[in-house]
């Protein structure tokens, strides 16, 4: 058999390594500037109460996001437990911190993999959570970026506050009711269907093509459940409101470890903007791309370059090195859990 040879897509690839060369491009210009030994200062001279208040809201944060997933189960008659819940999130961030790309480790593929094992949940059941919860982050993370956008930017520009406004009403329309049409409609159930049942076949597993069909409309089903009444999206809706309040709250106790008073459109755009850019498949966890574009867009914003790398290194150390530390040790410990439950 010939060994496989992984191909590049150039038409996917080039515009992300020309983004990102870019975003480091300018992120490099502005650091070089800056004088290093400042840096570590404010970093070794933070206040450590609340660099350690800072810490605690990211697993207050975890916590809202475990309440928020059990809302969602609830939807589709799933119970957990709080601690698997927070101990399979805590994973999950590991997870992804590691692998490069848009949450292709924890999210979907590691937190559905852990459920089915614990709690003996459908793949089907498990996927159609994942969305459901995840539904409404975007319009949460556009509308932070929106807000602050505006309040840095709009105020004094009839013409910008329109386009701004504009572009929110389209993302919200979109993100808002996209997805219900979708799953409601089934659209392509039927080409997802055919490709699965293809595929069966060149695996020569086409034996269990009935079963992995059914488990697709199971997924389709369990989806439309979590999206189907509007008090569902409102109570999910609110929840991701929490979780993007909390990092709101995070970046405002770095700041003020730091003596520095941030404006409200600085707190809005850092806390959206890690997330965006995390999604773009380079390094893991958005390595070097999230700190270039995070500090670049501080003092953009008029953050004094000292502060904005300082108050970055402490985000990176918390949510990057902090959380994989902590998500390694769950996800060991999760694994062993999984090793020794006999298998039924």
């Amino acid at each position: 058999m010939d060994e496989y040879k992984p191909k590049l897509n150039l038409r996917k690839t080039v515009p992300l390594i020309v983004l990102a060369i870019v975003v480091m491009a300018v992120a490099g210009a502005i650091i070089s500037r800056e004088d290093f030994y400042r840096v570590f200062e404010a970093v070794k001279s933070a206040d450590p109460l609340l660099v350690a208040s800072a810490v605690a809201i990211y697993f207050l944060s975890v916590a809202a996001w475990a309440g928020r997933w059990q809302t969602v189960l609830s939807f589709i008659n799933c119970r957990i437990s709080f601690a698997t819940r927070y101990l399979i999130l805590c994973a999950t961030v590991f997870l992804n911190n590691i692998t490069p790309g848009a949450r292709v480790g924890g999210d979907p593929f590691g937190r559905i993999y852990m459920l089915r094992k614990l709690e003996n949940t459908s793949y089907s059941s498990g996927m159609a959570s994942l969305v459901g919860e995840f539904a409404l982050t975007p319009l949460v993370v556009v509308s932070f970026l929106m807000a602050g956008l505006f309040l840095e930017f709009g105020r004094g520009s009839l013409q910008l506050s329109l386009i701004l406004l504009a572009a929110w009403v389209l993302a919200a329309f979109a993100i808002v009711f996209f997805p219900r049409l979708f799953f409601k409609k089934r659209i392509a159930l039927r080409g997802i269907t055919s490709v699965a049942n293809r595929v069966l076949g060149w695996l020569g597993k086409r034996e269990n093509a009935r079963e992995v069909l059914t488990g697709i409309g199971a997924f389709y089903s369990s989806t439309y459940t979590i999206m189907d009444k509007w008090q569902k999206v409102v109570l999910v809706g609110g929840w991701t409101l929490l979780i993007g309040a909390f990092d709101i709250f995070r970046f405002y106790a770095i700041f003020l470890a730091l003596g520095y008073h941030p404006t409200p459109s600085v707190l809005l755009v850092a806390s959206s903007l890690p997330i965006i850019v995390g999604l773009i498949p380079l390094l893991p966890g958005g390595l070097v791309l999230v700190e270039g574009s995070l500090v670049s867009i501080l003092v953009l914003f008029g953050v004094p370059l000292d502060v904005a790398m300082a108050a970055t290194l402490i985000e990176r150390g918390i949510m990057f090195v902090l959380a994989s530390i902590v998500g390694a040790g769950v996800f060991s410990y999760l694994g062993a859990k999984i090793a020794a439950k006999p298998q039924g």
